[in-house]
């Protein structure tokens, strides 16, 4: 391998290029192994097996059409539960709460305290309160049953004691509020953070429950035409991996036909909830339509692309060939192969970029040639 090729390259393609041409003890047993000879590349089935690389048979299957478009995850009205503040005050968080944990039903994840806020303690005045209003209840109570006061003065103090204790009911008998979930599920949204202020009713926190969930996908309105078609969809949240909604128990819901928003008509499908999902976040979509017979597609993984072409390694006796195809639609997890190869033929269908860092490293030494 020439110095600048390797510069090029990297350290680890030729790590991996030197593994994969590696002759062991024993180089006369391998010499056959791994080498170019024109357009072929040459790979042992060791090798194959070491680094990952997986063929298959080309054949002809159902497809589906594929109308990619982006779209967003959101959780069911009846899974969604937003945790309020109950009183006014400063917040602690408990040790541990933080965005993406689970939590059960009742857990309490932090308090509110107004100890130290402007205007006192409410629970104290509260409870203050009550006491003064104790007392006069019970000194005029005593009065009107001697007849010394009316019974509309004893009737407006006895008023206002009830209202100071369930006032000071209301309040607790604690200087701090705890804040509690009533549903168990995953925390997705922390609005707070601890030492922060909150009014009565500000949003603390929502919890998710991971029964059912909801995506939501935009169907571009020139599309319109396939809405009594789409039957499912496949979609990659932000920053995972591929959720195909047929084995999660999909659902489609409905689709918004009465309003269509800058250009998109939201159509909604269900899902069971998985943890790498999470509502809130964007999606990639990849909506199903109807079938199609007869079409070859490949994984995703098979493909190399190389100045804006797509190729595939078709697999013969002695190796690998690189062989240009011409793909279509992709339903996130295969992509379909309009031309370039044929029913019955091998190709590598996983492990494609490492037959082409083989392929692009360097030729096979002279030790690994097949010259007899």
């Amino acid at each position: 391998m020439k110095i600048s090729t390797f510069m090029r390259l990297g350290y680890m393609p030729f790590m991996l290029f030197s593994l994969l041409l590696s002759c062991g003890e024993k180089p006369e047993e391998h010499e056959e192994e791994e080498s170019h000879s024109g357009e072929e590349i040459v790979i042992s089935k060791e090798n194959m097996a070491r680094f990952g690389i997986e063929t298959e048979v080309v054949n002809p299957a159902i497809f589906h059409d594929v109308i990619k478009t982006s779209g967003s995850i959101e959780a069911s009205g009846s899974d969604l539960q937003t945790i309020v503040a109950k009183k006014s005050g400063i917040v602690t968080l408990t040790p541990g709460v933080n965005e993406g944990i689970s939590i059960k039903a009742g857990q309490n994840i932090g308090s509110i305290s107004t100890a130290g806020v402007q205007g006192g303690d409410q629970n104290q005045a509260a409870r203050a309160n009550l006491e003064a209003a104790k007392t006069e209840y019970e000194r005029l109570k005593q009065l009107y049953e001697e007849r010394l006061v009316t019974a509309s003065t004893f009737r407006e103090a006895e008023r206002v004691y009830r209202e100071a204790e369930a006032l000071a009911g209301k309040e607790g008998s604690a200087g701090a509020a705890n804040i509690i979930a009533g549903k168990g599920g995953t925390l997705v949204n922390l609005f707070v953070k601890n030492g922060d202020y909150v009014d009565v009713g500000e949003p603390i926190a929502s919890v998710v429950q991971n029964s059912r969930q909801i995506l939501k996908a935009d169907l571009p309105a020139r599309e319109a035409r396939h809405l009594s078609h789409l039957e499912s969809a496949n979609f990659i949240p932000e920053g995972g991996e591929l959720v195909k909604l047929e084995t999660h128990g999909g659902k489609k819901l409905s689709e918004g036909t009465a309003g269509i928003n800058n250009g998109y008509i939201p159509v909604y499908f269900s899902f069971e909830g998985n943890p790498i999902t999470s509502p809130g976040g964007y999606a990639e979509v990849f909506l199903l339509c109807g079938d199609r017979e007869g079409v070859i597609s490949l994984p995703k993984d098979a493909l190399v692309e190389i100045q804006g072409n797509k190729y595939a390694y078709v697999a013969d006796e002695h190796g690998f060939e690189k062989r240009l195809v011409k793909t279509g639609s992709s339903d996130g997890e295969r992509i379909e192969i309009k031309e370039g190869l044929n029913p019955g033929e091998r190709v590598v269908s996983k492990g494609a970029s490492i037959v082409r860092m083989v392929e692009i490293s360097a030729v096979a030494p002279p030790s690994h040639s097949h010259n007899h």
